[in-house]
């Protein structure tokens, strides 16, 4: 068995916040985290923009990257349905979501 290092290890790092493509919007996922429990899972803090709309920031839980990315098309499938069913003005009332300038 030996003892010599066998290379350099090479270590992949995400530099946060990121935006990533869901279903036409825009989801920045503002921080990650790994949960102290038994098993292995993570924590993200995310923000949606749908055209003019920013979402609250909101919390995601997942075990793989796969189910982040399922979980994040689910939460734009909600906005979308409430901005159908609710429309846009009583979403802004309700603090759900809040209108961005388009000079960002």
């Amino acid at each position: 068995m030996s003892t010599q290092p066998t290379g350099p290890r090479r270590i992949d790092i995400t530099v946060l916040p990121v935006d990533v493509e869901v279903d036409g919007c825009t989801v920045t996922i503002l921080e990650a985290s790994k949960l102290k429990l038994p098993w292995d899972e993570f924590q993200v803090s995310c923000q949606a923009r749908c055209g003019n709309l920013q979402s609250q920031i909101f919390h995601l839980t997942y075990k793989t990257p796969k189910e982040l990315a399922q979980k994040l098309k689910t939460e734009i499938a909600k906005l979308k349905y409430m901005l159908w069913l609710m429309g846009e003005g009583e979403l802004i009332k309700r603090g759900i979501v809040t209108k961005i300038s388009s000079k960002q």
